[in-house]
């Protein structure tokens, strides 16, 4: 049994590293490889590379993704999503069923609803990192968890208002609730113009490390704003949180720009992390210099220049990073 589940699984990712690389050659966008007209296998793979002065010099992984996804039955859909380059490998596992477009259930493993980066397939960044705050911050991405959880979700749209509300375990993937605690997250979308979207996020829980450990507070909030002008896209996003007695919060602000319509884009991006509002000198500051070339979507190489410095010191570093993203 073992045997065979070890010879899927290699099937699996020689199938997505083999067509990701055929995308790779053609400017096209290659069709998805479906089972069924109800069905739809797709992945994707990131090789990046990272010099850091003076420590890092080194290639990596950073993902290796297959998913499968499909229509069981007429609005009752599912996903599962597995990672062969890290673990835990298990992403997604969820079925959602949708009732009215104001009212879809969703139930499993997924993203926790909650701002705008975090709630971004990798598959479709921008730049090679998220912002700090996204990092550090946005629920199921502070505990290691990718910006997942288990749980069960009622979303919908209706007007120029989009908006979701969950309940999740608050440990993490793949992992059962530690405490007694469920948590609870609410987000609302406004979209009062075509060019124009504006959200806010609130995540209020109670957090245990392991099993037995006492349950801390993990409360978060988050504002969110998008704007699209043209081949011009601004995007921004702040985050509060407080763990246990300690306030955090941090922002970025991202600019974009369509030099050649999904071919060439320049990017430019501040961010800011404070770990610790009631402390001097420990808050992060970032500046991202990037450009990205698409072949399509899925496939394409991400180049970006980092400048970090701990505002108040004079500590500072600097980091070239690429990755190269082939995918179906």
């Amino acid at each position: 049994m073992r045997l065979g589940n070890r010879m899927v699984g290699c099937l699996c990712l020689g199938l997505l590293i083999c067509t990701g690389l055929t995308a790779a050659q053609d400017k096209k966008e290659q069709p998805p490889v479906t089972a069924s007209s109800r069905f739809q296998l797709s992945g994707y793979t990131q090789m990046g590379y990272v010099y850091t002065d003076p420590a890092i010099n080194t290639f990596l992984i950073r993902r290796a993704r297959l998913s499968f996804s499909g229509e069981i039955i007429k609005n009752l859909r599912f996903r599962i999503q597995a990672d062969a380059a890290k673990s835990p490998v298990l992403i997604d596992a969820y079925f959602d069923y949708n009732l009215k477009p104001y009212l879809v259930f969703q139930v499993g493993q997924f993203y926790i609803p909650f701002g705008l980066e975090s709630c971004t397939s990798d598959s479709v960044l921008d730049t090679v990192l998220r912002a700090q705050v996204s990092d550090f911050l946005a629920p199921g991405r502070d505990i290691q968890a990718q910006g997942r959880d288990i749980g069960i979700q009622a979303s919908g749209n209706y007007s120029i208002f989009e908006y979701y509300t969950g309940i999740f375990n608050g440990a993490g993937i793949n992992k059962a609730d530690t405490n007694k605690n469920k948590d609870y997250v609410a987000k609302l979308l406004l979209h009062p113009a075509k060019f124009l979207a504006l959200g806010g996020s609130f995540y209020g829980g109670q957090y245990s490390a392991r099993e037995g450990d006492p349950a801390v507070t993990r409360d978060r909030a988050g504002f969110q704003a998008t704007l699209a002008i043209g081949q011009f896209f601004l995007t921004s996003e702040y985050i509060w949180g407080k763990d246990d007695q300690i306030s955090k919060s941090g922002w970025y602000v991202k600019g974009l720009y369509n030099i050649l319509p999904k071919k060439l884009q320049g990017i430019v991006r501040w961010d800011s992390y404070d770990p610790g509002t009631a402390i001097a000198a420990n808050r992060s500051d970032r500046l991202t210099l990037g450009a990205n070339w698409l072949f399509t979507d899925k496939t394409k190489v991400l180049i970006n220049y980092q400048h970090d410095w701990l505002v108040g010191t004079e500590v500072r570093t600097w980091s070239f990073l690429a990755q190269f993203q082939i995918g179906f």
